[in-house]
Formats: C-alpha cells, structure tokens, sequence
C-alpha cells in the first residue's frame, strides 16, 4: 500500500487491513502520515532507514530496522518538504436526508436543509442567504440576507498589494502555510497587510506576478476580504461548496436546527448514518488542543470514541442532546452515537426565530 492510497481510504471506514506499507521519501511530505498510520495500524512500515517519524499532532511511528544495522532510529518530522496538494473529501448528503427523515416528523411540502454545522453564507434561488448552523427551513421561512461573500468563474487575475505574503492552504487533515506556493489546493488565504481567500470545491493554483495575482481552476471560487485569514475560515468555505444546501420534499412543523457543532476549526470529513447510529469523522484543524461540542436535535443514549477499525476505543458521557468531545491538536478522531427521537415537547426548544 502507498501513503497516496491511504489518504483515500482514510474516509473509507472502517479502515481496511493493510499488513505492510512502504514509504518513499516523498511520503513524507504528507504532514498526517504518522496519525493516519496509527489508525490503519500496519504490521510493518518499511522505509529506506531506521526511523521514528512524528507528525504535527505529536503522534509517531517507527520503521522497520534497516540493513545498516543501525540501532537508534534516526528522528524524522513530516512534512520534510511543504507541498500543496488539496484535499479531496466527499460527504454524502443523501445519508443527511435519512438522519432528518428519522429524527423530523415531515409534512408534506418543501424545505431547504442547510448541512453546515455552522452558520453558512451561501446564494439560493440567485440571491445571497445566511443559515443558521444545521437549519432546517421551509420555503416560505428562508430570510435571505446580505452577506460580504463574492463569486468569480477561473481564471481570473485580482490586483493584490502584497509584495511578499504568507500563503494558507488546505492539505489532507490539515492546515499549513509557506512564503510561496506551487501546488494546488481548495483554498489559499494570501496575507500581509490584510488578508484575501480563495475558496472551491475542487481545487485551484496561484500565480503572481507583482501586483497581480492570477487564480485557475475548473470550479467557482468564492472571493472574501478580511483582517486575517482566521476570520474568513476558509476551510467552512470549502466545506460549504462540496456539500452544497439540500433542497427537501419534507415540511418541517417549524423551523429548527438539527445539529451545531462547534468551536470553529472541528471539520467533519466522515458522516455515516443508519437506524439511529451516527458515525463521525472529526479532525481539529486548530494547533491547539480543543473540547468539541456537538448537539444535536436528538437525545443521545450512548456516545464512544472508536479505532481505525470500528471497535470501542473509549466511551464518552453525553448530556441528553449534547456530547463534548476531546480532540489533540491537529487530531483525528471517529465517533459513535445512538440517537432516540425527541419528543416535540423537546424538539420546539431547538426552533429557530
């Protein structure tokens, strides 16, 4: 197995048996390569050294002994070389659906599902709408509100006043940034003075040229402005385009919010459902250890923390409709709930004004 067939499967869950993996140098240009062998955990990890290989979440792996007989490893922190290569996650929208359909008594009728766990800006029907995190709303409930979001088609150029600015950008379960950029990715948030995103559901390169700075790519690019790059939240963007709102054949009896996740920074790159068992994959995007909380409009019976292979890691207390749960900096991490539907008594507390 390659390193490049591990950032596909890494979504595949749960993650399949790979006895053995061999490392080229290149590899480890991949800054999740150790955290994301720990949970495919292989017999063997075979490299032309003896090495421990640590990765940006603190977390290890060690190669097999070399034929140089050498008997302390040698250290080893990914990524050796920054690269830009994008991050090509997909969520299922249709498994969204059956999680509404279970938990919302539907009426007849319409409605739009807004599938972000946070408060999204997005255009519906042509113009500019801002929904709440997980809002569920009718057709007739839908507010549409300005918001400071631009689209453009590529390629494009933008006069851009930074003679030499720090580029972010988007890898596999991660957030990293370099002084110049030559790869792709779904976002780049270029920042001196102030700081300009670009965001797509596919992916996009850069190149500048003094002033100006020409952006291609084969999908629509939103366009923000902001103080930092931290305010745009770049990687809600993304999110957003790949997993667009849903348009339903359900009315619900009012207008809520099916779940809300939260701080910024937790992304779900994993979302798996049926007959009231929900499985997440969450990664911490921050560089800083956070308690993620997820609530739901739903009352959790049990929550756990699970292996690369499905099985029970660690059990997690939930508080009726809501469950923290811990996550290391830059971690990755899967979990498990049971839901029961709320009666609507309860659920009326979730509605949104």
């Amino acid at each position: 197995m390659k390193p490049n067939d591990l950032l596909k499967v890494a979504a595949d869950y749960p993650l399949p048996y790979f006895p053995i993996v061999e490392l080229e140098e290149s590899d480890l240009n991949i800054e999740q390569l150790p955290q994301l062998l720990n949970y495919l955990s292989p017999e063997k990890i075979f490299w032309s050294e003896y090495a421990k290989i640590i990765g940006p979440d603190g977390s290890s792996i060690t190669t097999s002994m070399s034929l140089r007989n050498n008997t302390e490893p040698i250290y080893v922190r990914t990524p050796i070389k920054k690269e830009q290569r994008g991050w090509d996650f997909k969520i299922n929208s249709e498994v969204i659906v059956g999680l509404i359909r279970d938990l919302i008594n539907c009426k007849e009728g319409e409605s739009y599902f807004n599938p972000s766990p946070w408060t999204r800006k997005d255009w519906l029907e042509g113009k500019k709408v801002i929904m709440e995190s997980g809002e569920l709303t009718t057709i007739d409930g839908l507010k549409f509100r300005e918001h400071e979001l631009d689209k453009k088609t590529p390629p494009f150029s933008i006069d851009i006043p930074f003679y030499n600015p720090t580029y972010y950008y988007m890898n596999p379960f991660i957030l990293n940034f370099d002084e110049k950029v030559e790869g792709k990715s779904n976002f780049f948030s270029v920042e001196l003075h102030k700081a300009i995103t670009f965001a797509t559901a596919s992916e996009i390169v850069l190149f500048k040229d003094n002033r100006s700075l020409r952006v291609e790519g084969s999908s629509e690019v939103i366009v923000t402005k902001s103080t930092t790059w931290k305010e745009a939240k770049p990687y809600e963007l993304v999110w957003n385009l790949k997993v667009p709102i849903i348009h339903l054949d359900c009315k619900p009896p009012f207008n809520l919010s099916l779940y809300k996740l939260y701080p910024s920074g937790i992304v779900p790159f994993l979302f798996r459902y049926k007959n009231y068992e929900l499985t997440l994959g969450l990664v911490n995007l921050n560089d800083e250890p956070v308690i993620a909380n997820l609530i739901l409009s739903a009352r959790i019976s049990s929550a756990s923390i699970l292996d690369g292979k499905g099985n029970e890691a660690e059990k997690i207390e939930p508080e009726f409709d809501r469950v923290k749960i811990p996550i290391r900096k830059n971690g990755i991490i899967y979990v498990k709930l049971t839901l029961r539907k709320l009666l609507e008594s309860f659920l009326k507390r979730k509605i949104i004004s």
